[in-house]
């Protein structure tokens, strides 16, 4: 048998020396075998050695009960720990057990054998046990050295349970502040789409100091011995890596519209006159008979040059977003209802003016809704196109798209460059939404604002 340090706790001498008899007889050396008496004793032991196992009567010098076992198990937290019992306490020495306890011997039945079996059991257990404790720890260095903030949560309500160091230093709170709160208590807003479920997602949140973070949540539940369901939340921040993206956004979308307002008036200023000049000459121009066929699909061909220049122009640079975003739409709206393809529908609440719309992205906001619009009018079949924007009690303004054409399958939908740039701005804008269509019914599309 392998050789232990066996530790004998007992205050009967001769009874301790008849167990340390039996040990030797087991083959394990006299040197390896401590006897003692007392708490106080094992205190002293406690400085310069660790027992593999102890051999521990209830009632000794200095204690006596389950008393004995919790001041024992304290000193010694990895030893398997094996009850000496009589008669008179077999109850307490099964108690004990059931607190984890390796196993009692009664002092009546004890024999080399027995002690040579319930040793090997023990030391089996202490080798389990310290196993156990290094990938505890192991368990434990990788969650709390994690760079990224992880969570244990518990309950369908996903309440914190544990966290790691990076946590801590992302919510700028302390173990007592975040343990105990539900994890969608940092969320800012509180609608449905604020509560976070086991799919996790993208949620902008409040942290200790009152500094807004935009993070990914990733969830995986866990088995649990508890009967209680637990997850492991990965919190990625995204706040600095979309804050660097809207910066770039903002740079490449003024250069963009840079570019397109020179390019609107070079066509309007430029090309656009010269074409009105050409027509003004060309009117002035007098066709013979039988040239009159030709002169007139030439005046046509020149009128719908003009008009396409124009659009062009209006389409880079609309003039009216100028005198702002209300403005702008009504504008649009009386345009595309004044060609007759479609009709466009406009409700906005006459509470809102244009100062509601200030901390609004207007521009993008507008090439958004011509996007949709554009969707629409090339692939719905859609008779009406519906623009509708609102402003509840707490002066949020809201936007509802929505038309009466083809629908389609959303989850299938081939995402096209249109649908892809509609996206995007609404990203690096802070506009959040929701696209649902449906085959046969149509297509709805929902704004909100961050403030």
């Amino acid at each position: 048998m392998k050789e232990a340090q066996i530790l004998i706790i007992e205050d009967d001498a001769v009874f301790a020396e008849m167990v340390q008899f039996q040990l030797s007889t087991s083959g394990i050396s006299l040197e390896n075998i401590i006897s003692i008496d007392s708490i106080g004793e094992a205190k002293e032991i406690r400085k310069y050695q660790e027992p593999d196992v102890i051999l521990l009567d209830l009632n000794i010098t200095d204690s006596s009960g389950v008393e004995t076992y919790d001041s024992i198990k304290n000193l010694f937290p990895l030893a398997s720990v094996i009850v000496l019992s009589g008669m008179d306490d077999e109850s307490i020495a099964l108690e004990i057990v059931s607190k984890g306890g390796q196993d009692y011997v009664l002092k009546g039945d004890l024999n080399a054998q027995i002690l040579n079996k319930t040793i090997k059991y023990g030391l089996l257990r202490r080798q389990l046990s310290i196993k156990v404790q290094k990938s505890e720890r192991k368990f434990k260095d990788v969650f709390n050295k994690s760079p990224l903030p992880i969570i244990q949560l518990v309950g369908e309500d996903m309440t914190i349970e544990l966290v790691n160091i990076a946590t801590k230093a992302l919510y700028h709170l302390s173990d007592q502040d975040l343990i105990g709160r539900q994890l969608t208590s940092f969320n800012t807003g509180g609608s449905k789409d604020d509560v976070i479920t086991p799919k996790g997602g993208r949620f902008v949140q409040l942290t200790g100091d009152d500094t807004q973070i935009t993070v990914d949540i990733e969830i995986s539940q866990i088995e649990s011995d508890s009967g209680n369901i637990e997850f492991m939340a990965l919190i990625i921040d995204r706040t600095k890596e979309l804050e660097f993206e809207k910066r770039k956004f903002d740079i490449i979308s003024h250069a963009e519209e840079s570019e397109k307002k020179k390019i609107a008036r070079e066509l309007h200023d430029g090309l656009g006159q010269q074409m009105v000049l050409l027509n003004l000459l060309f009117q002035n121009l007098e066709a013979k008979e039988e040239q009159k066929e030709n002169y007139n699909e030439l005046g046509n061909l020149l009128q719908s040059c003009i008009r396409e220049v124009k659009e062009i122009a209006y389409n880079l640079l609309p003039p009216e977003l100028e005198a702002g975003f209300i403005n702008a739409m009504e504008r649009f709206a009386h345009r595309i209802n004044a060609i007759g393809e479609i009709e466009f529908r406009l409700d906005m609440d006459e509470s809102i003016i244009e100062s509601d719309m200030q901390s609004i992205d207007n521009f993008n906001l507008y090439r958004i809704i011509q996007e949709l619009f554009n969707n629409t009018l090339k692939h719905a079949n859609a008779n009406v196109f519906i623009f509708n924007m609102s402003k509840d009690e707490n002066e949020n303004i809201s936007i509802t798209i929505s038309d009466d054409g083809d629908g389609f399958d959303i989850d299938n939908v081939e995402h096209g460059l249109g649908l892809a740039n509609i996206k995007y701005r609404m990203n690096m804008s802070g506009i959040s939404g929701d696209f649902k269509s449906e085959i046969g019914v149509g297509t709805k599309v929902n704004l909100k604002f961050n403030s």
